[in-house]
């Protein structure tokens, strides 16, 4: 982020609020203000006119910066979030207003610094692309669909594809996020290489680390060879690291060692290798509570968190089930030789009410299926799996975590006394808690704290 550009805090605490000011004025940046509310915060952006926003989700008052990000995304002001916590429910909320990054507290003042370094990377490479990619045919190849949240991803694909920026591909299992990753390397300079794909999830961490860096003749048990490893065989190409959210903290650190010095070392060899490589990474995982619960590095997320691109799943997008509905239909009729070539309304109403938990993948499989079961040109029903075995029709995914549980513990025990606290019938006392101890849970689990 260049000098002089004007950053607002918003920011409850007070201590916080102050080392973000001191931070932001030894590094050069001038400051907008402190807002501890989001009225506080609309008076000073009137007022201000700031280049950016720092905010924090929970905050005084009955909004909350989740709120203020929607305001701000309006009048097109990039923010940053800045929050301890940890709420899986309440971390989506955040994510849904793409902010242009995400600072888990406590934080060192080189985060600080590089999340806001990243954050106007970014802003610029869609200030830069956006102009030229409106006026571009929608369409890429393989992929198929119309509706505005997919619509949202494909212009974000087409930002960033030409451009040599790290990309942190989001969504559940079956959304695409391969395909997606294709379509960027196919778009970029580096599309006359193949786009090299290593699966993070699927391999023991004995064989992580050959498998990204390689390894000399001898160097261990079993190395009878030399090998080669993907970050060597994607130079000058794009290296896609499925999966990122399940890689172990050992690897972790490597990784990120040969993201921030472009270059390798073989196992068991002496010689230093310069890598050119264009980093695609995407996980299922919300790496954002992976990395406030300690299972993921925070230097490496910001690495890989660059221009980050989420995926809606398939339940979100049910306009386009016809389209990808039509689209598997003719690329398995071709494949298998039979003749079927439409589907029946009743069919298709099946496809359209059903919750596709494994999303476009379950589609796929299941018109690959359908299509070898059709007796005539035309599917007239779809054998759609059967759910009867789980509880009120709830997907496996829908069981509450932890956190989510002990927050409804809590604003049930708030409900109970009326929405007091602390004293003789407060909720602090019926839960055995200490105030100060529920205050705290209170605001890490974004519980309002209008309570006297």
């Amino acid at each position: 982020m260049k000098k002089k550009e004007k950053i607002l805090i918003v920011e409850d605490e007070f201590i916080v609020a102050n080392d973000l000011r001191l931070i932001l004025q030894k590094a050069g940046y001038e400051t907008s203000g402190i807002a501890s509310s989001v009225e506080q915060a609309h008076k000073l952006i009137d007022q201000k006119k700031p280049d950016w926003v720092l905010l924090d989700i929970i905050l005084k008052g009955q909004l909350t910066g989740i709120d203020l990000a929607r305001d701000l995304k309006q009048k097109n002001i990039p923010f940053l979030y800045i929050s301890a916590n940890t709420n899986q429910s309440i971390l989506e909320k955040a994510k849904e207003t793409e902010p242009y990054g995400f600072l888990v507290k406590p934080f060192r003042e080189r985060d600080l610094l590089v999340m806001l370094e990243i954050a106007r990377y970014r802003y610029i490479i869609e200030i830069e692309q956006t102009a030229s990619s409106l006026s571009e045919n929608l369409a890429i190849e393989g992929i198929v669909g119309t509706s505005p949240s997919f619509t949202n991803t494909l212009e974000k694909v087409r930002i960033v594809a030409p451009t040599d920026t790290s990309v942190l591909i989001l969504g559940e299992s079956g959304t695409g996020k391969e395909r997606i990753a294709q379509a960027i390397h196919q778009r970029s300079s580096r599309s006359l290489k193949p786009m090299i794909t290593i699966n993070c999830g699927a391999l023991p961490i004995s064989l992580i680390e050959s498998e990204l860096f390689g390894h000399e003749k001898g160097s261990f048990t079993g190395a009878v060879n030399r090998r080669i490893g993907k970050f060597e065989l994607a130079h000058q190409s794009t290296l896609f690291l499925d999966e990122i959210g399940e890689l172990q903290p050992e690897c972790q650190v490597k990784l990120l060692r040969v993201l921030q010095e472009k270059e390798i070392e073989r196992i068991g060899g002496d010689a230093t290798i310069k890598v050119d490589v264009r980093i695609i990474a995407a996980t299922n995982r919300n790496l954002e509570k992976e990395v406030a619960e300690g299972r993921f590095r925070l230097d490496l997320y910001y690495r890989l968190n660059v221009f980050p691109i989420t995926l809606p799943p398939l339940r979100e997008r049910k306009e386009d089930i016809e389209a990808l509905a039509i689209y598997f239909l003719e690329k398995f009729s071709a494949k298998t030789g039979k003749r079927v070539d439409t589907i029946s309304p009743q069919a298709m109403n099946q496809l359209k009410s059903y919750s596709w938990p494994g999303n476009i993948r379950e589609l796929e499989h299941l018109m690959e299926r359908s299509v070898l079961l059709a007796t005539g040109s035309r599917i007239e029903e779809i054998p759609l799996p059967s759910v009867s075995f789980l509880p009120s029709q709830e997907q496996p995914t829908q069981i509450k975590t932890m956190e989510e549980m002990e927050r409804d513990h809590i604003l049930n025990a708030l409900k109970i006394c009326g929405g007091k606290v602390f004293g003789p019938g407060g909720a602090a006392e019926i839960l055995n808690l200490p105030p100060a101890t529920l205050y705290s849970k209170m605001k890490k689990l974004g519980i309002k704290q209008g309570y006297k």
